[in-house]
């Protein structure tokens, strides 16, 4: 353990020094930093609609992107409400996450709240509103009749192409152990929070499970059902 030292000690004086360049000149002074922040991306358009299943989604996009914004929702079945219809749906649109445009004409818009989607789809017209249930309620139909078919038998499962298209009796991949490997499972019911009742399809007899959509995997729609 150090000690303290017994001879007197006696602290030197801080010397400071004038700025002088290595030519002996002192240096101007450098021009100050500007101080404001860039100008922040505001939202313009709110794209928003439901899926085949039914569930909400929305995002927003900046004034460059509103031509592409409405190409995309045209292509994906959903709506655009212009942020500037009034202080709510600017308000809602401050809570929603950007959206982003892909190069295949489409967009990625998240999940929402039901909450937050049902107080946008207020601003939406009613013919938009009817067509957006009338898709959904012609979807689920097509996905009992598909699955009491692969139930039966009569046709294979379905095997959706991507995570939005989810559906009842689509297989997927699942497992117990990844160290024991994925198997392939019956979609049984879509749960709240993004969860699946599933179904070992080659062990029925075991207990139905259930796994959140980040713990499956998906088969390429093209490989060959058994």
């Amino acid at each position: 353990m150090p000690t303290p030292s017994s001879h007197d000690y006696t602290p030197q004086r801080k010397v400071s020094l004038p700025p002088l360049s290595i030519l002996g000149a002192t240096p101007t002074a450098q021009p100050a930093l500007p101080t404001t922040a860039p100008h922040a991306v505001m939202p313009a358009v709110i794209m928003l609609g439901l899926d085949d299943q039914g569930r909400p989604h929305a995002s927003w996009f900046e004034e460059e992107q509103t031509d592409a914004a409405a190409v995309a929702a045209d292509l994906m079945g959903m709506a655009l409400i212009d942020v500037s219809v009034g202080e709510e749906v600017a308000a809602v649109a401050s809570r929603l996450p950007k959206g982003k445009l892909f190069d295949s004409g489409k967009a990625f818009v998240p999940f929402v709240k039901r909450s937050t989607y049902d107080q946008l789809a207020a601003h939406l017209d009613e013919e938009y509103a009817a067509s957006a249930a009338a898709r959904v309620e012609a979807a689920k139909a097509a996905a009992a009749e598909n699955y009491a078919k692969a139930s039966k038998g009569e046709a294979p499962p379905r095997q959706p192409e991507d995570w939005s298209k989810l559906m009842v009796g689509d297989l997927v991949l699942a497992a117990d152990d990844p160290a024991d490997g994925w198997f392939d499972a019956e979609v049984l019911e879509l749960l709240a929070d993004d969860r699946l009742r599933l179904r070992w399809r080659d062990y029925q007899d075991l207990t139905d499970f259930t796994r959140r959509i980040v713990e499956i995997a998906l088969l390429h729609p093209k490989f060959p059902a058994r």
